[in-house]
């Protein structure tokens, strides 16, 4: 079982502003080789929030090469070993904003992601981030470090395929339902679950304990983005247990959106999805309409 697991740290919300990225390269279950690279962003441009998270700041990184100069050191590797990230859908993304950037084609290659392969494995979790399931297996994290990141990473694939006897990267969509991405000249197919959208009416939970007291009893809620602590299905099933109604869409009648922290954190900087926009439009028409972080619905259903 071959792979490379990647991590990138981004200088902003920009996905083509990396500032570092960490290999680690995995043959037949074991590291054999790992790699990290500080990255000069394009642009250059640090937003306070990131460097708080990584420690990495615009002095860091003045003297570095940018990517396409790292990249052309790590090509052969991207095109003979299908790749890992936790996260893969933002690790992935840095990847092909920046290679655009550039106009560097993408490599011919695989990849998947041990966020999505934990979703399925460790149930029972509350949260699926790298850090809450490096603490739950016992795996040494410096979070947000990209090399550290990697690592753990690929600790957590080789536990999980020896664990369920994975031994080929093609076993991985049979295994786990989940769909094979994949990185080609032409484009991507991004790496998700193969399973069909679920509907809320066929949801199952346990209506014996509603909870009046609850500001979610009796209100619509619906959610947009994505969320980093559960999937959309058991945040509906939390609000359906307590009294709640979901609804896939923002209507008239809804009450609570619930935004995923990424997409909150970028609702500050000026992004809206189409959910939040039609929510706006209904304030302003004079209906009661709250948006909270997932943050915010978190402690609000604990308190409950």
């Amino acid at each position: 079982m071959d792979f490379i697991a990647i991590d990138f740290e981004t200088a902003n919300s920009n996905r083509e502003s990396p500032c570092e990225i960490g290999l680690v390269r995995v043959e037949g279950f074991e590291m054999v080789e790992k790699q990290s690279f500080l990255i000069r962003p394009k642009d250059n441009y640090f937003d306070p929030y990131n460097t708080f998270l990584h420690g990495i700041s615009e002095s860091t990184v003045e003297n570095e090469p940018e990517f396409d100069e790292i990249y052309k050191l790590l090509r052969k590797d991207f095109e003979s070993y299908p790749l890992i990230a936790h996260n893969a859908s933002f690790d992935i993304s840095v990847l092909r904003h920046t290679l655009n950037l550039y106009d560097i084609d993408y490599p011919e290659t695989n990849y998947s992601c041990t966020y999505q392969m934990s979703r399925e494995l460790l149930k029972g979790l509350f949260s699926f981030k790298l850090d809450s399931i490096c603490k739950y297996l016992g795996i040494e994290l410096d979070h947000h470090r990209a090399l550290s990141d990697a690592e753990a990473c690929a600790e957590i694939a080789i536990r999980i395929f020896k664990d369920n006897e994975v031994t080929s990267f093609e076993a991985i969509s049979q295994k786990f339902d989940l769909r094979i991405g994949q990185l080609s000249k032409g484009g991507y197919r991004p790496s998700a679950k193969k399973s069909t959208r679920h509907k809320i009416s066929d949801l199952e939970f346990d209506d014996s304990d509603f909870k009046p007291d609850s500001p979610f009893y009796g209100q619509t809620v619906v959610f947009t983005g994505t969320l980093q602590s559960m999937v959309r299905k058991d945040a509906q099933i939390k609000v359906l247990e307590i009294g709640g109604n979901c609804s896939r869409g923002v209507t008239v009648d809804t009450n609570y959106l619930i935004v995923g922290d990424q997409d909150y954190r970028k609702f500050g900087e000026g992004f809206k999805s189409s959910k939040m926009k039609k929510a706006e439009k209904y304030l302003a028409q004079g209906n009661s309409i709250e948006l909270l972080s997932e943050s915010q619905f978190l402690e609000m259903i604990n308190n409950d």
